[in-house]
């Protein structure tokens, strides 16, 4: 994964997430004061372990192990060319949200009165 074409996604660097809300068909963290909704498949590591799908719209969450994430900051992040978008955290653990393909609003992010959608 690069990062071409994640200029705009810079915000994200160094937001410290403070809430994680669960849908059937969306899941939601919470930074401060923006937001990621998304709509696809997401994986979870932690440290270097091997990343697995924690959650995807219509199914329940698969490990509570995600709420390690709270209170971390975003240290980085990458994004390969099939949009897919990988964000490391302060504690070394990623999210991976993968991409639908043919897909519009996978994801989208809000930057103040902004709002990207992938």
């Amino acid at each position: 994964m690069g990062e071409q074409g994640t200029a705009d996604l810079g915000y994200l660097r160094g937001q410290e997430l403070f809430q994680i809300a669960f849908g059937r068909d969306e899941l939601v963290f919470t930074l401060n004061p923006d937001f990621i909704s998304v709509h696809c498949p997401v994986e979870y590591a932690s440290g270097s372990a091997q990343p697995f799908e924690i959650w995807s719209p219509g199914h329940v969450l698969q490990d509570p192990a995600i709420f390690r994430l709270l209170h971390t900051q975003i240290m980085s992040f990458q994004m390969n060319q099939n949009e897919d978008l990988k964000l490391d955290f302060t504690n070394g653990d990623f999210l991976v949200f993968r991409k639908q393909p043919e897909s519009q609003g996978s994801y989208q992010m809000s930057c103040g009165s902004e709002v990207i959608i992938v």
